[in-house]
């Protein structure tokens, strides 16, 4: 019996490795502060983007604690896979706007089709919005804005998936 916890505990240990050495590649991301307003803006300087929203859940929004949402597109498919993840967090001293933009692949068109892709982001207040602004879902590249107003805090996980 202990021969058998040992094995399954390496197994899942090995899994668990190459998982994490599989999937946390290929995904560009940047957190940057912006004092953005609205995407009017970043409309009239990229002229020809048509944005398309990401659904958002709110998955908590209890005054008293984090709030989480979750921003997605697409859907899992049989046979997908993670293609890429990445992660981030960032803390402030006083409110901000902050604009999260993740491009997947790094550079060129990929060799996957994108299936689907979620951003989780943890965050002090409700009001967050997410668009795609180039490439998306059935196409082999994607690029998204994340737009976060007046938090204190904005931890992102983002995940995509594809085959």
């Amino acid at each position: 019996m202990a021969r058998l916890n040992i094995f399954a505990v390496c197994f899942v240990s090995l899994f668990l490795y190459n998982f994490a050495q599989c999937s946390n590649k290929a995904l560009d991301s940047n957190v940057e502060v912006n004092f953005v307003q609205n995407l009017t803006d970043f409309l009239q300087q990229n002229p020809g983007i048509k944005l398309e929203p990401l659904e958002k859940i709110v998955k908590s929004n209890d005054p008293s604690t984090r709030i989480q949402i979750v921003h997605r597109i697409g859907n899992r498919i049989p046979g997908d896979r993670i293609l890429a993840v990445d992660s981030a967090e960032k803390r402030y001293n006083q409110p901000q706007d902050v604009r999260l933009n993740l491009f997947y692949p790094q550079t060129g068109p990929g060799n996957m089709i994108i299936t689907y892709l979620e951003v989780q982001v943890d965050q002090s207040t409700n009001l967050s919005q997410a668009f795609v602004i180039k490439g998306g879902i059935g196409q082999r590249e994607i690029s998204i804005v994340v737009e976060s107003k007046q938090t204190l805090y904005f931890n992102h996980k983002a995940s995509i998936f594809g085959y």
